[in-house]
Formats: C-alpha cells, structure tokens, sequence
C-alpha cells in the first residue's frame, strides 16, 4: 500500500472526564490527494483489512498490560462475508485474551442477523464486548438495535452536532437512548465538541461519550 497505516488512540470517557476504555483509530500517513480513510477502505482487500484489525487486537492487549485500561478496535463488516476471515479474528481474540470492545463499522450492510449472532455468540463467550459503530449515518437502520446481539451501540457525531439550532434533535436522542436502556445496551456518544454539546447530551441521560472537548487522538506509542 502507498500509504503508511498508523495507529492512534482516543480516550472514552464518562461525563466528569474519567477514562473507562480507549478507541484504536487507523491513521493513514501524509498523501496529497489520496484516498480518505473510508475510502481506503473500501479499496483494500479483505484480507489486508483484517491484518490491520488483527495487529491492533495486538496492540490492545499492550495497552491493557500497561494500563489497566481495555481498548476497542474496528471490524470491517466484509469479516462476514469469508469463513476464513472469522476464523482469523476469532483466533486472534483466543490468543491474546484481554478485555476488548470489537467495533462493526457500516462501511457495508449488516449481513443477515442469523448469519453472524452465532459468531457475535462465540465473541462475547470469550470475554469480548461487540459495538455497532457510527450509529445514524451508515447503512444500517433502527433494527439493527434488536436483531443483532451488539452490547454497545455508538452514535455518530452527524447526530448531535447543531444542537442549539436544532433543539428537536435532543428530543430523537432522547427516544433513541430510551430504547437502548429499554434494550438492555450501553452507548457511546461520538464527536462531543465542547462544553454546551456535552451539557446538552447530559441534561437528557447520556453518560459516556468520545470527542475533542475530552481528548484528540494521539500515537498509539504514548500508552506504549
């Protein structure tokens, strides 16, 4: 590949700051014109799509042995689609055996529900806890919050920016994150910017959140 992968973090955090687990972000190196990340993505093979995720399961039990704190790391969906990539993934998850948070994003449409739970299953068996990334921008609909069995779902930046402008915003957030306790699952608050943001998202129940007005994400190699 042209470009260099490099490996971030960014901290998640409760309301008054305290660090509960930390976000491995895939970082591509400087390439006027190139591709953007998603991009990127969407361009690599399946299989160099899970050497990065595998290495960075890698990564993560580093930090955990440093820290004491677990990492989340993202999943490309095309893991699905390729019985040998599952097997890859479940392999790496079985060697190092740490706490970690594996993040779906929504680069491609969830494959059918009973294709996949009996590997979310075999995941959660062994300690992990599954994420459904970007909540609101991606393929995905609503139905994804009862027909796959993710423990956290992660709400994308797109749907809480412009709060102030758009007051009617906080109330959608505020049936979504009902039906996520009514579920049974936690959430993530992506994109929290700055102090007005993160008092809004509070005011209506929101309790853990991942933005700039906490953290920017920085080389991996500080926690390292």
């Amino acid at each position: 590949m042209p470009e260099m992968v490099e490996t971030y973090y960014q901290n998640i955090v409760g309301a008054d700051g305290t660090i509960l687990k930390r976000e491995l972000l895939t970082r591509l190196g400087p390439n006027p014109g190139g591709p953007s990340l998603e991009e990127f993505f969407l361009k690599i093979s399946p299989e160099k799509s899970m050497e990065i995720t595998v290495n960075q399961i890698e990564i993560a039990a580093r930090v955990y042995e440093n820290s004491g704190t677990a990492c989340s790391v993202n999943v490309d969906n095309c893991t699905w689609l390729d019985d040998r990539l599952k097997e890859l993934l479940i392999e790496a998850v079985n060697r190092y055996a740490t706490p970690l948070v594996l993040e779906f994003t929504e680069l491609r449409p969830m494959p059918p529900p009973d294709e996949i739970n009996a590997v979310l299953l075999d995941l959660k068996r062994h300690g992990v806890k599954l994420a459904l990334d970007d909540f609101g921008t991606g393929l995905n609909g609503i139905s994804v919050f009862a027909d796959y069995d993710f423990d956290i779902v992660k709400i994308d930046r797109k749907l809480t920016l412009g709060l102030q402008e758009r007051p009617q915003k906080l109330q959608v957030l505020a049936h979504v994150l009902d039906l996520l306790n009514l579920l049974g699952k936690d959430h993530v608050v992506e994109g929290v910017e700055d102090d007005a943001h993160l008092k809004a998202l509070v005011g209506v129940g929101f309790t853990t959140f991942q933005g700039f007005v906490f953290h920017r994400p920085a080389p991996v190699e500080e926690l390292l």
